[in-house]
């Protein structure tokens, strides 16, 4: 059922015959892993996981039952309270990190092809993915050694020292868009910092991390680690509403939508649990009167058709000079056009199906909402003749930019004339607005100016990509785009708690 949007003259035509792919394999079984014991989830979820392609069921959806959460929950706390896991050397730490490392580059390929099946991005794109998973664990063990968990401070021949402990058990809720790194790099700065973690991979996406669980079981069986330090759970709201809720539980790490962020702030707020909430948003470009406007088109183009637009960092609201603006769409819809939409095991293709039916809806529906605010859709793709989650890449024109205000997750830009890159910077600004905004010029100290005025924690010029801009980079969720931050430099420190214990000084006045 591919859904071409479109809205200039005739819908375009669909691709014919079966794409080149590789063999899809059986699907992974979901299996918890509680207290070093790998069981099936008990409770069935009334749902399927279907192929993002057909449109195909190819396996149900399964949830923990509460009874094995509880003794997820009781054997982190356990093993904390123990002290046994949070008094290794760090040593202990580092060779854990590199073992999982190491595993994690051993199955690139399967874990490509896991979430490429989930999400729906091309196999490729996928598969370059996974092969970032054993670097971002090493960036944590690397800023474990640069942290440390010792510092001596300066008092004369006392002894005082900063001390940097494990919080205590933490939580890592996964997203669909990005399930397994997104899940590694939260779960290996919880290890790096020593706390016992519980993941739960999102209900829609659950086989890559099923894979990240294999290999960090196996690397805590060769260590001879207590089984508690890593456990994996399954499920929806339900299961995570638990985990979140429960007192013992002192550092939540959850990437998701709003509401979800927001129903986890609830639950956790009576125990005042440590929160690091990555909600996404709708990220605002500026493309300024002097922009080379073909680039500033290409560079758009691959940011809102990168992961299928399902990231929480693509470009969503684009502000133009309005003596630029219709050349901006026309190079914007040519370079959309050129795209090839298609199976995303198929190696030809460029944009996949989105993840699941109820996200393709949700995506129609937000189209239809800047439809209904004076917008009109434009796409000029050609779709696969599949019946599974397609959707063309769309430009959306004519609505006030004042009414584009909602994260739009999917292969879709709105566009807005604008008479000064002030009334760009104002129209900007928004209830969802706060993860990452873009700016296009040629004057680069202008652009520079004008994107340090942007309200969000990250701002690129001349570019829409993906990886951190620099070494050492730092990003702050703004407004509702969540709380906290992101990036190895900010995540293992989140995991830990800082305590000072030392010789008091009878010296000292009061």
């Amino acid at each position: 059922m591919g859904r071409p949007i479109l809205c200039c003259n005739s819908p375009p035509p669909r691709y014919e015959g079966t794409p080149s792919m590789n063999e899809i394999r059986k699907p992974r079984a979901q299996i918890d892993l509680v207290g070093g014991t790998w069981k099936e989830p008990r409770l069935r979820l009334g749902a399927t996981l279907d192929d993002p392609n057909t449109g195909a069921p190819r396996q149900e959806q399964l949830a923990t039952d509460p009874q094995e959460v509880e003794n997820a929950l009781g054997a982190a706390e356990a093993l904390h309270r123990s002290g046994v896991w949070a008094s290794v050397p760090v040593q202990t730490r580092v060779d854990l990190l590199d073992l999982v490392a190491d595993g994690l580059v051993q199955r690139i390929d399967e874990l490509g092809h896991e979430d490429a099946m989930a999400t729906g991005n091309p196999l490729g794109v996928a598969t370059m993915m996974a092969s970032f998973l054993g670097p971002r664990v090493r960036s944590a063990r690397d800023q474990l050694l640069e942290v440390g968990t010792s510092t001596p401070l300066p008092a004369g021949a006392r002894d005082v020292r900063l001390l940097r402990r494990p919080i205590g058990p933490a939580v890592v809720i996964a997203p669909w868009n990005a399930p397994t790194f997104v899940g590694v790099a939260k779960v290996a700065s919880a290890l790096a910092a020593g706390c016992p973690v519980i993941l739960k991979p999102s209900e829609w996406a659950p086989a890559g991390c099923q894979i990240v669980a294999e290999v960090i079981e196996a690397a805590i069986d060769e260590l001879a680690l207590p089984a508690a330090v890593f456990q994996l759970v399954h499920g929806a709201a339900e299961v995570g509403a638990q985990l979140v809720s429960d007192p013992r539980v002192r550092a939540i790490s959850f990437t998701g939508g709003g509401n979800g962020g927001r129903a986890v702030a609830v639950a956790a707020a009576p125990h005042f649990t440590a929160l690091q909430l990555e909600l996404g948003g709708h990220n605002p470009a500026i493309v300024m009167r002097d922009a080379d406007i073909p680039k500033a088109a290409a560079a758009i183009a691959e940011g809102m058709t990168k992961l299928n637009g399902q990231w929480c960092e693509a470009p969503g609201k684009v502000m133009v000079d309005g003596s630029r603006h219709d050349e901006l769409v026309e190079a914007l819809f040519e370079e959309l056009g050129r795209k090839r939409v298609g199976h995303c095991l198929d190696k030809a293709s460029e944009v996949g199906p989105l993840a699941h039916a109820s996200h393709l809806d949700h995506l129609q529906r937000r189209v239809d909402e800047l439809a209904d605010a004076g917008g009109k859709a434009l796409s000029n793709s050609s779709l696969p003749d599949l019946d599974g989650w397609f959707f063309a890449p769309t430009v959306v024109v004519g609505a006030a930019a004042e009414r584009s205000t909602r994260e739009l997750f999917g292969p879709v830009v709105s566009v807005h004339s604008v008479s000064s890159s002030e009334e760009a910077l104002q129209a900007s600004y928004g209830p969802e607005t706060g993860l990452a905004g873009f700016v296009f010029g040629s004057d680069l100290d202008e652009a520079m100016d004008l994107g340090s005025r942007m309200p969000a924690g990250e701002v690129r010029i001349n570019g829409c990509k993906l990886a951190d801009l620099a070494d050492g980079s730092e990003q702050e969720f703004w407004n509702n785009a969540g709380i906290g931050a992101h990036g190895p430099t900010d995540m293992v420190r989140f995991f830990q708690a800082r305590q000072t214990v030392g010789v008091d000084d009878p010296a000292l006045p009061i």
